[in-house]
């Protein structure tokens, strides 16, 4: 009996089936070449982080191919510019979110944009509005417009400005009173004072967050005077305590039953005015993450998914926030213990999604019992690149392929590690990330096609880039 035992105990379960269908021949959106992009908190410019000689960051960001970069979040409303002081940097060993105010100056501003430059990236920069102080935020992007008009995106006014009133669990920095009316003179005055130092300043807003009515009335008050609209989100919250609440944080819900999209209705809110849109700012769970699954392997699996999400809805793109420190939710981390500048999993969903979205999305059918999705993007060169993505977290998936019947090859990259919840030995086509911040595929699966039609096994936690052609 007992060699039945530890057969029955060893066996591995077979794969759920899946279908995915393609149709190459609909093409339509195509997914902006910029589209994946990082977001940081703005007082990072105090700290000896952006500049031209970061060669590691500057090499992890080129790594992803064209990117947006946003400077602001909820620091830029204590983060003070004044153009005759150049405070000392502080050490990126001292690394971690303050809440005290900072003072940056010129020098810093250069140093930022000698550091967009040379990973070009464009940018999106934040200015202060919570010190609701017209003249200090056109100053400032005056000078951000002098030097780096060349990688500006946009002028960001404010951040989260619906969080701004004071209310029972939140200290707020504007009376519990204060709502749209008020933000909008606010606004107003420092676009307004922007505008008169640089009548072409291109502006965008309102930067709101969680399910607020302000997107429709900002765009009919503002939709002639910005050139991008953005909102946040972070579809889990870490401070959630109770096991049983839509966005307490754990792989399985972040894996699982999407968060309702609230972003999905600013992005039509946008589009009815005819202003793009981009998430200027998410990630896995708000308050900084959650250790065990903002920096496990699992969120590269989320974001990926996520990211396609916005794509098909015709977002221009979705900034992944994180400063730098190590077990939260950025995507890249400062090693304090070496000095060094690495990717987190996170990193290897914007590193599979760079190589995956590349051209025009095409219509795919996805069928299984299992957590699994599809995605097909159809390249300028005419190759067909499809993302395979189980979420499922106990089930192996088999897909039975139709790429349609002119695609004769496909070569598979693998996005892997040891389990959902890993924090390290992620691969993407069998490599890692180098020290130099740099990847290539170490290996390529070979998928038999016939008249387009083919089969390929995906493990659970898994995600497979094909290459069609």
């Amino acid at each position: 009996m007992f060699p039945l035992l530890l057969a029955a105990t060893l066996a591995v379960a077979e794969p759920t089936a899946a279908t995915v269908t393609v149709h190459a021949e609909q093409p339509g959106l195509t997914i902006p070449a910029d589209f994946v992009g990082l977001s940081t908190e703005k007082k990072l410019l105090t700290r000896d982080c952006f500049n031209g000689q970061n060669t590691q960051l500057i090499t992890l960001c080129k790594t992803l191919g064209p990117g947006v970069l946003r400077i602001g979040a909820n620091n830029v409303d204590s983060t003070f510019y004044k153009s005759d002081v150049n405070p000392p940097l502080e050490s990126m060993q001292d690394n971690k979110y303050v809440v005290e105010p900072r003072t940056i100056g010129p020098k810093s501003v250069d140093a930022f944009f000698a550091f967009a430059r040379a990973t070009g990236w464009k940018v999106i920069y934040g200015v202060n509005l919570g010190a609701n102080d017209p003249a200090m935020a056109a100053t400032e992007a005056a000078y951000a417009l002098k030097v780096g008009a060349k990688e500006i995106l946009v002028i960001e006014i404010g951040n989260e400005p619906n969080l701004y009133p004071k209310g029972p669990k939140r200290e707020g920095i504007r009376p519990g009173n204060w709502g749209y009316p008020q933000y909008k003179a606010e606004f107003t005055a420092a676009a307004d004072a922007i505008v008169a130092q640089h009548p072409k300043a291109p502006l965008t807003g309102p930067a709101v967050t969680k399910s607020t009515k302000w997107m429709p009335l900002f765009m009919a008050d503002f939709k002639d005077r910005i050139v991008l609209a953005t909102s946040h989100v972070y579809p889990l919250s870490a401070p959630e305590t109770d096991p049983l609440a839509q966005r307490f944080t754990s792989i399985e819900k972040l894996l699982g039953e999407k968060y309702p999209d609230d972003w999905a209705i600013k992005l039509a809110d946008a589009q009815a005015a005819g202003v793009p849109f981009r998430i200027g700012e998410c990630n896995t769970a708000s308050g900084g993450g959650k250790r065990g699954v903002s920096n496990a392997f699992a969120a590269a699996l989320w974001s990926i998914d996520f990211m396609f999400d916005v794509a098909r809805r015709g977002g221009q793109g979705v900034n992944l926030h994180g400063s730098f420190t190590a077990n939260n939710y950025s995507p890249i981390v400062f090693d304090k213990k070496t000095s060094t500048y690495g990717p987190a999993p996170l990193y290897y969903g914007l590193l599979f999604f760079s190589q995956a979205a590349q051209g025009r999305l095409v219509p795919t059918e996805a069928q299984s019992s299992a957590n699994f999705t599809a995605q097909a993007v159809l390249s300028a060169d005419g190759k067909l690149r499809v993302t395979l993505l189980n979420k499922d977290l106990t089930q192996g998936v088999s897909a039975k392929l139709a790429l349609g019947a002119k695609v004769n090859s496909a070569q598979a990259l693998r996005l892997s590690a040891p389990a959902a919840s890993a924090t390290t030995d992620v691969t993407f086509g069998g490599a890692a990330v180098s020290p130099e911040g740099k990847w290539a595929p170490k290996t390529t699966e070979p998928i038999t096609l016939t008249a387009g039609q083919g089969t390929i096994t995906l493990p659970p936690a898994s995600a497979v880039l094909l290459i069609a052609e």
